[in-house]
């Protein structure tokens, strides 16, 4: 009977998780925002005007915190001409506007950009260029050295997280990011194994009963406080990293109290950057007085884990709210933060009753006697087993998804940084269920069985009579094997337990860097130093075929960064000869996140070359597909990746 109630109770729980899991999959890969992206302005996008505009409006994918919202228009000569007024709209906190003088005369502008989102507190930066046409139509070319839009708010920056270096400032914030993951999913984790592996123990065993109420009093005594004191000073952290990421790594405006204010007091971050520091509060005061009033009544354990255990949701919603699900716009919101609630609670289960099995438990039981651990950890395991199998069952099915969300293609995996996180993410993910499914349906079977092999030989041993002295004597042997098999199984398995929760570690790090980047990672080379981050701009100059190798390219953008480039053409063909009776157009995509797909039409120059304008609207990972007409109106295209800098 007592087997049967396991497997009911694990069909219990992977009955909720497979409903749970199934919501994931149907709407965790609908559309989600990591940043306030830009999606639509007036004047448009690479727009010529023949009559100068008054304002500049711009609409953003999220809504934004307008302490740190805010624009400036430059004009060819990289000096601000706007009316130093912009303001997120009263009406509509997706909207910016900014005013622009009255008669602007005819040239170039760029709008340089920044938010930040109101719902998860990321910062992002770009640009977008407009035109104002003279009288006869033409527009006046850019030919000053400095690229308009060079320098300003912050976006030279080294330290910005959207350009994908990890710096001194980007590496705090993704320490403080990593460090409140991990305290989450350990804590949460720990309260889950109380409320529903130790509290539910069914079994009347002695030394069973007493290593649970050693493994609670160990993790009340030495880890509680350590873990919530480690994730309060974390908390302030990630405050601290969304100041820098704002500042563009400026620590003493980072930390400057009108910093502070508007990130607290004018987004919904802050608001639930609050909740999380009060839930966490309130756990503290919990696990002092635990620490202290060690002699407790029976019900006051009950009320204390009961407490622990809403207190341990409540800090997962509020993180959760804080996360990048809370910027799902509509309708849709509901099902992403419940999605994102659920991949977090997952990992508690999992990774964090993993690192409570290591760290708290398997020490408690190292000094038993070798029938008695093996019969605790055997027993033990029995009871994790369907909460980390429901945790397993709900992460395996919901990351692959949230993965659709942020990224476009497969290639993606390896052509940015972003992915190549992500790809080692599922790697070591792939290994934790190699390693879970060795000890699970190799190790703890075996274990099992030389243990029920040892327990029948001690129990004749302990039946023989002295006339049965021959039987004993017989006995005697083959019990001394079975216990040295049952310690190396016993060691065996331990170690497998020892090594799992790093692994799951590694994952929630690998989680720490994705959530910092917010899926701007760059393939950053670690040899840079700030130094050579910050160097003077080369254009690119590239080569390549098309993808049928009937033509070959040559590309160069100019000056290559994050504004206004130059895209210039020459093709030749199959013979190497130069192509001039074609029409050529650059596609451009940026890598690291969703922003559509811009097109810039070439025009000759007379001199066997094609050339325009056009954006690269941040600094990034772009890719550029150059695509080739021929009068018989076939297409040939080539594609290749660079790397834009701020």
């Amino acid at each position: 009977m007592l087997y049967l109630r396991r497997y009911y109770n694990a069909g219990r729980m992977l009955g909720l998780a497979f409903p749970l899991a199934m919501l994931l999959l149907f709407f965790s890969a609908l559309p989600a925002e990591a940043h306030a992206i830009l999606l639509r302005s007036d004047p448009g996008k690479d727009a010529v005007l023949s009559t100068p505009p008054s304002q500049v409006s711009m609409w953003f994918s999220e809504d934004l915190n307008p302490s740190f919202s805010t624009a400036e228009v430059v004009n060819a000569s990289n000096t601000q001409v706007d009316a130093k007024d912009s303001h997120v709209a009263a009406n509509d906190p997706r909207e910016m506007i900014v005013s622009l003088p009255n008669n602007l005369p005819a040239g170039v502008y760029v709008v340089v950009w920044r938010t930040q989102s109101a719902d998860d507190g990321h910062v992002l930066r770009g640009s977008l260029r407009f035109s104002v046409a003279q009288a006869d139509g033409t527009v006046p070319q850019v030919t000053g050295k400095v690229a308009p839009g060079t320098g300003i708010l912050g976006g030279n920056s080294a330290s910005d997280a959207s350009s994908g270096q990890l710096d001194g400032s980007s590496f705090f914030s993704f320490l403080m990011v990593t460090l409140v993951d991990l305290g989450v999913v350990f804590w949460v984790g720990a309260q889950l194994w109380h409320s529903f592996v130790l509290q539910l123990h069914d079994s009347e065993a002695v030394e069973q009963q007493d290593a649970d109420q050693r493994a609670v009093a160990r993790f009340e005594r030495y880890f509680a406080l350590p873990i919530l004191l480690l994730l309060l000073l974390a908390n302030f952290g990630v405050l601290i990293g969304q100041g820098l990421a704002l500042s563009s790594g400026d620590w003493g405006q980072a930390l400057a109290p009108a910093t502070f204010q508007g990130l607290l007091f004018h987004s919904r971050f802050g608001s639930f950057w609050i909740l999380r520091l009060g839930v966490i509060v309130i756990a503290l005061v919990l696990a002092a007085f635990a620490s202290v009033v060690r002699e407790r009544p029976r019900a006051m354990d009950s009320i204390l884990s009961w407490l622990n255990l809403i207190l341990s949701l409540a800090l997962l919603t509020a993180v959760t709210l804080s996360g990048h699900a809370a910027a799902v716009s509509g309708d849709l919101q509901t099902f992403a933060i419940v999605g994102d609630w659920l991949h977090l609670l997952a990992a508690s289960l999992w990774v964090g009753g993993m690192l409570y099995l290591s760290l708290i438990y398997l020490p408690v039981i190292r000094h038993s006697a070798l029938p008695e651990r093996t019969r605790i950890l055997l027993s033990t395991l029995a009871h994790f087993s369907p909460l980390a199998l429901a945790g397993v069952v709900i992460m395996a099915v919901s990351g692959p998804f949230n993965a659709v969300v942020h990224m476009d293609s497969f290639s993606q995996l390896i052509t940015t940084a972003y992915g190549r996180a992500l790809s080692v993410k599922v790697l070591l993910v792939v290994a934790l269920l190699v390693t879970s499914a060795i000890h699970v349906l190799l190790y703890r079977p075996r274990l099992k069985k030389a243990s029920t092999q040892y327990d029948s030989a001690l129990s004749q041993n302990e039946a023989g009579t002295a006339d049965e002295e021959k039987q004993v004597l017989a006995v005697a042997p083959e019990a001394k094997q079975l216990e040295q098999s049952v310690g190396q199984q016993t060691r065996r398995l331990t170690t497998v337990l020892h090594w799992e929760p790093l692994l799951g570690v590694a994952v929630l790090v690998c989680t720490g860097l994705m959530n910092v980047f917010a899926g701007s990672l760059l393939p950053a080379a670690a040899s840079q130093t700030p130094t050579q981050q910050t160097a003077t701009v080369k254009p690119y100059h590239g080569t390549f075929p098309t993808k049928d190798h009937q033509y070959t390219i040559n590309l160069t953008v100019s000056p290559n960064r994050f504004g206004t480039n130059v895209f210039t053409v020459s093709v030749l063909d199959s013979k190497g000869k130069p192509d001039t009776n074609i029409g050529v157009s650059v596609y451009t995509q940026m890598l690291d996140m969703d922003m559509g797909t811009d097109a810039v039409n070439l025009q000759p120059d007379g001199k066997g070359h094609f050339s325009a304008q056009g954006d690269l609207n941040m600094g990034g990972h772009w890719q550029l597909r150059v695509e080739i007409r021929t009068p018989e109106a076939t297409l040939h295209s080539g594609t290749v990746d660079i790397t834009t800098p701020f």
